[in-house]
């Protein structure tokens, strides 16, 4: 079937091709000749009263026959042309496929490197001149690192100049944000669940840590703040006794900037069996933060500070 579908296309292209214009001119004209026959014997059987315009109504008649041949020609081309962009846009339509943002950032290759993530605190022109490799090597070391605003930082680029570059800080921040949003639902059941008291004020204290994370990574923009300090401070209301949970809540405080409700949280923690050494840098922070300068240098241990690399400027203009 399909064999002499196209032998007999080749037989009518092959026709079309032998067809000289002096053969379309006398096709032309046979047709103007027969609606001219035509018009003339319609012309024959009009009523009396019209047959004083008998000229015109000829006329007529062959312009109007002799148009719908050119008119049907004209349409039979409009639609071929539009049936054929119609099956031209249908074989070039593009394929949408569905990305795995998990899939992506976990089969990255791993970074031993420590020291990439230095381009990405690089302003100004001189940021265009990084590659995008270098740039992605950096997301996932402040990714992996876990450290205070390093999601904050990445969502920076998601307004970069390379696709790779915005898709890879897109994939992790959703690989983030989906990863604590799961922690608060395994937890919420666990409290659910939970009948002993001990167990259910650990419970709520994982919760906190969870809503603290949104916080302090930057995963949460600057509306949903307040209203994840918010959900720390009454999930930890429900905890009485622990030392975490009143360390938990003075970091929220200094957070907030509440260096006196800080300061009270940290003394409670000290009372509930937390080391004076473990909470030392946020007494002197709160104290910093109350402009109370001639007590910061209380808090600041000098066999810690001197020899952590974080403190140790510190420690030097305090002592």
């Amino acid at each position: 079937m399909v064999v002499s579908d196209y032998i007999s296309l080749v037989g009518i292209s092959s026709l079309l091709q032998e067809t000289s214009s002096l053969h379309i001119l006398i096709f032309i004209g046979l047709e103007i000749l027969f609606w001219g026959v035509i018009s003339a014997i319609l012309t024959l059987f009009l009523p009396r009263e019209y047959r004083r315009y008998r000229r015109e109504i000829f006329l007529f008649f062959l312009v109007i026959n002799v148009g719908l041949l050119f008119m049907g020609v004209i349409i039979s081309l409009v639609i071929l042309l539009f049936g054929l962009t119609m099956a031209t846009n249908k074989v070039n339509k593009p394929r949408y496929g569905i990305i795995n943002f998990e899939e992506y950032t976990s089969s990255f290759p791993m970074i031993d490197s420590k020291f990439h993530e230095g381009v990405l605190a690089i302003g100004g022109d001189k940021q265009k001149f990084i590659s995008s490799d270098e740039k992605i090597k950096s997301l996932k070391i402040l990714y992996d690192s876990h450290a205070q605003g390093n999601i904050e930082k990445i969502k920076l680029f998601l307004a970069d100049s390379s696709d790779e570059t915005r898709l890879y800080a897109f994939a992790l921040v959703s690989a983030s944000e989906k990863k604590l949003n799961s922690q608060i639902k395994d937890i919420r059941a666990k409290i659910d669940k939970c009948r002993d008291k001990r167990r259910l004020e650990e419970h709520y204290y994982n919760l906190a840590q969870v809503y603290w994370q949104f916080v302090f990574h930057g995963v949460a923009n600057e509306y949903l703040v307040g209203f994840y300090t918010q959900k720390i401070e009454d999930t930890l209301q429900k905890i009485s006794h622990k030392a975490s949970a009143s360390i938990l809540l003075g970091k929220i405080h200094i957070f907030n900037e509440k260096y006196v409700e800080a300061e009270e949280a940290f003394r409670e923690a000290i009372e509930l069996g937390a080391k004076r050494d473990s909470v030392s840098t946020f007494l002197a922070e709160a104290k910093y933060g109350q402009r109370a300068f001639n007590s910061v240098s209380k808090y600041i241990l000098q066999e810690q500070f001197s020899i952590d690399l974080r403190m140790k400027p510190l420690y030097e203009v305090w002592k």
